[in-house]
């Protein structure tokens, strides 16, 4: 199982599209990212990319520790995968709007 990093960069209401090895195939999605500066979180929604049809809104970046790590857990009968959210330095903190593409990243994997 090889894990890719979503290309995600400190910026406001940031939209891009990757296409993601998932399960020995590949898959296109269109992701939103966008900081709750009053709540002080990120949040993202994903859509499909050929179909336009909006697959999960608003789901918000927070750590976690095993089996919970994966934030896609409950969306399983999606099929897009998994996706935890790593810290570099190890520790499980919030990614804040500075650090969230710097020393938080999310790692996209196989489904579980």
């Amino acid at each position: 199982m090889a894990n890719t990093i979503l290309p995600i960069t400190p910026r406001m209401n940031q939209e891009f599209t990757c296409t993601l090895p998932v399960d020995s195939r590949n898959i296109t999605l269109d992701f939103s990212l966008t900081y709750n500066s009053p709540a002080g979180y990120w949040f993202m929604s994903i859509k499909d990319h050929e179909t336009g049809a909006l697959l999960i809104d608003s789901l918000p970046l927070l750590p976690g520790e095993y089996p919970a790590a994966n934030m896609l857990s409950q969306f399983s009968y999606l099929g897009i995968g998994s996706a935890v959210l790593i810290s570099v330095s190890g520790d499980d903190s919030m990614p804040t709007f500075e650090s969230l593409g710097r020393e938080h990243l999310i790692a996209w994997g196989d489904n579980p």
